[in-house]
């Protein structure tokens, strides 16, 4: 009775909150015209979801629609970037690279332009070129994720256009609030790292908040962000069922209460933090419950100004792993009974066997976009774990910034140096499923946060 107690008195919060009406706004000239579009992803059924090995059969139920949502920025002298958010697992490189060429074509929008941000869901389908190797398909299933990512493609450049030309002046606020839901996942066994819930583990427990109001004072977008995984959903039936998560769920509270206000997730880098407690389709619920009532106690008090036009920088890093294995190690590795660990070798085996070099590093998109003085969203593409996101705010304090991973495109993930030492899933184990021999060296951590300082130092004002 407690608990029914608690979650109404949150949900009203919300809703009381989020009914004030705000009062009449100007933006300032320097500021950046903002522009939204949204369209719905949500697939035909049955499909198969991705993020997890362990599912057998493709996903027959729909709980929450599935969306993409964009919003566009547009500096008085043209200038323009666009944030995607996105609700799927992930994107990979080859999936982006036909959606960018047109973006390019249709928008004259250059590298790094478009950074679509995935909210991480592990209810979401598979998409083309993007962790298939996690689940045993059939040529049914290929032909309905075929499909699904064709039209996936067209809508990311349809919404992107809609975004561009919705362009209008807006003025922006920003607040920082409180989720404690995430729970750090690597438990320490001996000398092995297994998953489980960590008390004691790093976490990011921070919710950023961006408020965009038109001109006639009506709040047309709501930005947040949470670094945590999209798991709640562990159980049964409903592993699957198609929904966004708990962001998504967060984010149908917050737009149920604000009439004509989009609110967008943007995933933080929580890669080695899983929400707590996991298990059904309620406790996805319960945790955007609790992720909207955050939002809502930052809407509540008074936001910082964000004003000026927007200055932006994008990098390509690329990361060096340990040395490929040997070919003797690769048919071995080719004749193991697991089929994800056997796929691996024999991509492997079929570059050695076409002349062709076996990887040695991994590209890693970077991005800088500073709002003024006020704000720095700072992005990394891949899995970004935690201690990336604790040490890019005590790094770049003075520059406000707002850590978000899962940007541009997923190669792996991306750990730091004590993970890479410690070892586990995200270290080792993961890459299986990305088509990768790891790990990385240890020096990864050292080259991404200097790269990020030098791309945060050339947006600083002059």
């Amino acid at each position: 009775m407690k608990t029914f107690f608690r979650f109404r008195w949150i949900s009203w919060s919300v809703a009381i909150v989020l009914m004030i009406p705000a009062g009449t706004a100007v933006a300032e000239p320097s500021a950046p015209l903002i522009g939204l579009a949204v369209r719905d992803i949500t697939p035909e059924l049955p499909i198969r979801l991705a993020g997890y090995a362990g599912r057998k059969r493709g996903a027959d139920q729909l709980d929450h629609p599935l969306l993409v949502q964009a919003l566009a920025f547009k500096n008085p002298d043209g200038e323009r970037f666009v944030l995607v958010a996105l609700d799927n697992c992930e994107v990979s490189r080859a999936f982006m690279q036909p959606v960018l060429a047109q973006m390019a074509d249709r928008f004259q929008l250059g590298p790094g332009r478009v950074a679509v941000i995935s909210s991480h869901t592990h209810s979401a389908p598979i998409l083309e070129d993007t962790l298939v190797n996690m689940g045993q398909l059939s040529p049914e299933e290929h032909s309905r994720i075929a499909q699904y990512s064709q039209r996936l493609r067209d809508q990311l450049v349809e919404v992107v256009g809609a975004a561009l030309a919705d362009c209008q002046p807006a003025t922006l606020e920003h607040g920082v609030g409180r989720a404690t839901f995430a729970m750090n996942r690597r438990v320490y066994q001996g000398d092995q790292v297994v998953f489980g819930d960590n008390p004691d583990g790093p976490v990011d427990w921070d919710v950023p908040v961006l408020r965009v109001v038109g001109n006639a004072g009506n709040v047309r977008a709501v930005l947040f962000g949470y670094a945590c995984h999209g798991t709640s959903i562990r159980t049964g039936d409903d592993w699957y069922v198609v929904c966004g998560e708990y962001m998504a769920y967060a984010r149908q509270h917050l737009e149920s209460h604000q009439p004509g206000a989009v609110a967008l997730f943007l995933t933080g880098m929580g890669a080695d933090a899983d929400p707590s407690p996991r298990g059904t389709l309620l406790e996805a619920k319960r945790h955007g419950l609790q992720l909207a009532g955050a939002v809502a106690g930052v809407l509540d008090r008074p936001m910082r100004p964000v004003r000026g036009p927007f200055r932006f920088a994008y990098d390509e890093l690329k990361l060096p792993l340990v040395p490929p294995p040997s070919r003797e190690r690769l048919e071995q590795d080719a004749r193991s009974a697991d089929v994800h660990v056997k796929f691996r070798a024999e991509t492997y085996l079929q570059r050695l066997n076409a002349g062709q070099p076996l990887p040695e590093s991994v590209t890693l998109p970077l991005a800088v976009l500073r709002l003024g003085d006020d704000l720095t969203f700072v992005m990394m593409g891949g899995e970004v774990v935690v201690d990336y996101s604790r040490r890019i705010k005590r790094m770049l304090a003075a520059d406000h910034p707002w850590p978000i991973g899962y940007a541009y495109e997923v190669p792996c993930y991306i750990p730091s140096a004590r993970l890479i030492k410690e070892g586990g899933y995200e270290t080792e184990s993961s890459m299986i499923y990305y088509g990768f021999y790891g790990p990385f060296r240890g020096s990864i951590e050292n080259q991404i946060l200097e790269r990020l300082a030098s791309l945060t130092a050339a947006v600083r004002q002059p």
